[in-house]
């Protein structure tokens, strides 16, 4: 199997949960290209990268398709679960505090974290709230790999140090905060400006 590009890796993520949720045996690639916007040319590159022999003439089949993609990106049983945290429950934060989000996905929502003593009592949900203090005992406890930040701005960077220095691997960004860190974590921005700004230029 070849290299996959982080660019291949994101639309083969994407195709994966399209093809869950397909109901046809069968997907040609440019079925595909139309319910993803993506062109025949990219598509058929991005799926040479797995290595694998379908034949095309008559389409993917749907099933085996999808297996490739998980199997060539790890996902394919064991499934190991990677956990997840949320720090910062304000507005974006509890709307993201939904384990139905996670469901049919290789990540576990374990744990939400707010400096907030009155809004984490306040909150009802099913999912373990602690105060920031507990940050680093709750991600090495719990395991925790992914963290989705969503505190004030002017807060953004120090906590974002915080959660790499207590074994944080990967963060999404949903402040509008332009983090700064170490070239080994990953780090994705995902706030409303941010996203649209991507789309619109």
């Amino acid at each position: 199997m070849k290299e996959i590009s982080e660019n291949s890796k994101k639309r083969l993520l994407i195709l994966s949960r399209l093809l869950s949720q397909q109901t046809q045996t069968r997907l040609t690639s440019l079925k595909i290209a139309e319910l993803t916007g993506w062109s025949d040319t990219t598509i058929r590159k991005d799926l040479s990268l797995l290595g694998l022999h379908f034949g095309v003439s008559n389409g993917y089949d749907v099933k085996s398709l999808k297996q490739g993609i998980d199997s060539a990106l790890g996902f394919n049983p064991p499934l190991i679960k990677q956990n997840v945290c949320i720090v910062g429950l304000s507005e974006i934060g509890q709307a993201l505090l939904n384990p139905i989000f996670f469901e049919k996905t290789p990540f576990s929502l374990v744990a939400g974290f707010d400096t907030n003593q009155n809004r984490l009592d306040l909150i009802k949900t099913k999912i373990p709230l602690f105060p920031t203090l507990d940050l680093e005992t709750k991600i090495r406890q719990l395991n925790i790999n992914f963290a989705l930040l969503a505190v004030a701005d002017e807060k953004a960077q120090f906590m974002a140090e915080r959660l790499v220095n207590y074994g944080i691997k990967a963060i999404i960004n949903y402040t509008n905060t332009v983090l700064s860190l170490p070239k080994n974590i990953k780090l994705t921005n995902a706030s409303p400006s941010a996203l649209l700004s991507k789309i619109a230029f």
